[in-house]
């Protein structure tokens, strides 16, 4: 890690224990400036820390013990078993302490990566998703972090991509609020990786956009990293053999210093893909496999599938099966060791414990809810509101009626002519729902709303389309159309409640009487003719759509 000139150093201290009293009086300002320095010199917030000989309060202990924990693991120190047992006590400390929920955040947060660098995977998950639960709303930061170490579990140990994809995705929009680019550049780059082989996501555009980053960031390292990735998804993805190779070769000549293993591996199967073996072999012999490397099993993996290419080429179909069976078996191996995880049980299960109590969160807060609008209910009842609301009602009901009146049925005597129906049922239908709009006029000049409303669902009870109508109807349109309504039967989306809407709309039924008769309220309509659009994939209203496709006929 670079580390700052003694005078920086010495300045940031001095302005950080300055802040750090008028930010709080309980901290430790040596605490308050290694803290301030631990993004960009966890090195130097170590040495700051290290420094300290003594502390006057069981608050500044507990925040050197999550420093020290965050700052070791900053610097890619050896995580002990002391690491555990200092963040421990930061927890104990903070879980104390409700006005200390940031700093409690963060403690879960490397109590997992503790847990994870000594080996205890399960454990890992579980801290990382009780520092997503105690995390508040806008910690964005910490929740970007949270969502990174859990999408780097799911890639290392349980080889669920779309997870990983997930996970990543949620981090980068934490870190778009945020404002902070290289950790987009992580994110995208991951993403990219995860949807290289995958094809989860738009694996170019995730890559294009990281390399704009790193351009923007000088990240060479970085650039070199998306455009081994872009290779990869070119001609594993794509097909596209030259391309890939282009690119490979120039990041092998532009970006020596940042060669890893994975591009020789690239090229070498460049190579056994275009046929051409020696170029081929001489790639894979510059692979070198330190046994350290996390990777190895998919390092070893792609190394014999390109050994049992290799040996296709050159005629020697016994050695191709072997190393392509030594392949199986080492993928095969990855995948039961990473089996005996229980990464996604535990996320799971914290998942679904957090979802009850939202659930309990907010019944309370609807039962909150609900006593105050019982209030202001017997409240209102009790004034000169309710005669408001009573006269309103009224003029409600009587505009619907209204309406009603001048929507009229005549324009349907024409369909009860075309419409050859034996036994009747359309005219009877038509004929009731004539009588129901007469009920609810006539209803109108005496009765009280109650009466109103009851005798309208009485006569509404009364108005059950049966299977015949909708036949009819269908037939009707069939034949008129070109088929209009089979043919919309035939989309996926589609289903039989939709296409009898969509028979009313084209026999030119109103909104009220679409609701009437299919047991809608009149706001629904709207509503519901925009699902079906959405449905169609529609450009136009549903009402232009049909109006433009009975023309053409």
């Amino acid at each position: 890690m670079k580390r700052l000139p003694l005078v920086i150093l010495v300045f940031a201290l001095l302005v950080a224990v300055v802040a750090g009293c008028s930010h709080s009086a309980r901290y430790d300002g040596r605490l308050v400036a290694a803290d301030s320095l631990m993004w960009d010199t966890p090195d130097s917030a170590l040495a700051v820390l290290t420094a300290i000989d003594s502390l006057s309060s069981e608050a500044n202990q507990a925040y050197r013990d999550l420093l020290v924990t965050q700052a070791r693991y900053k610097c890619y120190l050896e995580i002990t078993a002391s690491d555990d047992s200092a963040i421990s006590r930061a927890i104990t400390h903070y879980r104390r302490h409700s006005d200390e929920r940031e700093k409690l955040t963060r403690a879960y947060l490397y109590k997992g990566a503790v847990m994870e660098e000594l080996g205890h995977i399960d454990s890992a998950m579980y801290y990382y998703k009780t520092a997503e639960v105690s995390a508040e709303e806008k910690d964005y930061t910490n929740l970007g972090q949270i969502n990174t170490r859990i999408a780097d579990l799911y890639r290392l140990y349980y080889a669920d991509r779309q997870i990983c994809f997930d996970k990543f995705k949620q981090a980068l929009k934490y870190y778009q609020l945020t404002d902070n680019k290289p950790l987009q550049f992580d994110c995208l780059l991951n993403m990219g990786a995860c949807s290289a082989t995958t094809h989860i996501g738009n694996t170019k555009q995730l890559l294009l956009h990281a390399i704009d980053l790193a351009i923007e960031l000088n990240d060479s390292a970085g650039y070199y990293t998306c455009q081994e990735l872009l290779c990869r998804q070119l001609y594993y993805s794509d097909n596209s053999l030259t391309k890939a190779k282009q690119i490979a070769l120039a990041c092998l000549n532009n970006y020596r210093q940042y060669v890893n293993q994975d591009l020789l591996l690239d090229l070498a199967d460049i190579y056994a893909l275009s046929s051409m073996p020696d170029s081929a072999r001489y790639y894979l012999n510059l692979v070198k496999i330190n046994a350290n490397v996390p990777n190895i099993g998919q390092i070893k993996t792609r190394q014999y599938l390109i050994l049992s290419r290799i040996y296709k080429l050159d005629g020697d179909n016994v050695k191709s099966s072997h190393y392509e069976s030594l392949a199986h078996q080492v993928s095969d191996s990855i995948l039961n060791n990473k089996k005996k995880y229980q990464i996604q049980d535990t996320e799971n299960t914290i998942n679904f414990k957090q979802a009850k109590q939202t659930q309990k969160n907010k019944r309370i807060i609807h039962s909150l809810r609900l006593l105050i609008i019982v209030l202001l209910a017997i409240a209102i009842i009790l004034t000169v509101l309710f005669w408001h609301y009573h006269h309103r009602r009224v003029k409600q009901i009587q505009a619907v009626i209204n309406e009603l009146r001048l929507a009229g049925v005549d324009r349907h005597e024409d369909l009860l002519e075309q419409i050859d129906s034996q036994d009747g049922t359309v005219s009877k239908f038509i004929e009731n729902l004539v009588s129901l709009m007469q009920t609810l006029i006539d209803s109108s000049q005496h009765d009280s709303p109650s009466v109103i409303r009851k005798r309208v669902n009485e006569e509404i009870s009364k108005l059950t389309a049966t299977e015949e109508f909708w036949n009819a109807l269908r037939t009707h349109i069939d034949q008129n159309n070109n088929q209009l309504i089979t043919n919309l039967a035939q989309k996926p989306r589609i289903t039989e409640n939709d296409l009898q809407f969509i028979e009313l709309c084209c026999c030119g039924f109103n909104y009220i009487e679409i609701a009437i008769i299919m047991g809608y309220t009149p706001q629904y309509i709207s509503q519901k003719r925009r699902k079906i659009a959405s449905k169609l994939n529609l450009r136009v209203p549903l009402q232009e759509y049909l109006n433009q496709e009975m023309k053409l006929h």
